[in-house]
């Protein structure tokens, strides 16, 4: 029994000295990376998005690239700390807002628009499903929009939480919703939510989820 108690506190100390001094919410079995969310899924993006969902309950999320500064966590450790050094706002909470399957559509062809040029508004996704083509018009990018592998319904009402300062309409958004179209919010803040996300799983592993994708590669 002493061995076995030994040998957890040896481990626990292991992972605390891994993470430089920080007490690890858990693992990620591949590197997370927020490089280059201006323009497209990122690994560590799917993550914060995921958390989000995991938050407030439910099933859509969306993280602006403004939410991230370019960098990575390496496969092992994930903690408070190195969270928050990807993140330009690790304090913020996040709120929920409602959308017509139309202003969904709607905020998804903003966060393309630019493609493949960088854009602080592209949005990193939970629960969504899209390809988009940009060699189209602006407005008509998007091909394909599914959630949890059913087409977006233009008269469907959507709950989709997301930052506070997005949720507000900061990014340009303000043009699809606003402040009026939070429907609750939380005070969770996004560093905890997400080491707490992965201290649920344990282990995390992104390696490409196919969630905003390029026709053709883009």
């Amino acid at each position: 029994m002493k061995l076995a108690i030994a040998r957890v506190t040896s481990i626990a100390l292991a992972l605390l000295l891994a993470a430089g001094g920080a007490l690890a919410a858990g693992t990620t079995s591949a590197e997370l990376t927020s490089a280059n969310a201006q323009r497209a899924e990122t690994s560590f993006g799917d993550l914060a998005a995921d958390a989000l969902v995991n938050a407030s309950g439910t099933t859509i999320a969306f993280v602006p690239a403004v939410s991230f500064k370019s960098g990575t966590v390496p496969a092992g450790p994930v903690t408070v700390e190195n969270v928050s050094e990807l993140l330009t706002k690790p304090s913020e909470t996040w709120a929920v807002v409602s959308l017509s399957g139309a202003e969904l559509r709607e905020a998804l062809e903003r966060s393309v628009s630019r493609a493949p040029q960088p854009n602080a508004g592209f949005l990193q996704v939970s629960g969504i499903a899209m390809t988009y083509d940009p060699e189209q018009p602006r407005n008509s990018r998007i091909v394909n929009l599914t959630i949890s592998g059913a087409d977006v319904d233009p008269n469907e009402t959507y709950a989709v939480t997301m930052p506070l300062s997005l949720a507000k309409g900061g990014s340009g958004y303000f043009t699809v919703f606003g402040e009026g179209d939070i429907v609750r919010s939380g005070n969770d803040e996004m560093a905890q939510a997400i080491a707490d996300f992965v201290e649920q799983k344990g282990t995390v592993g992104y390696t490409g989820q196919g969630r905003v994708t390029p026709a053709n590669g883009g």
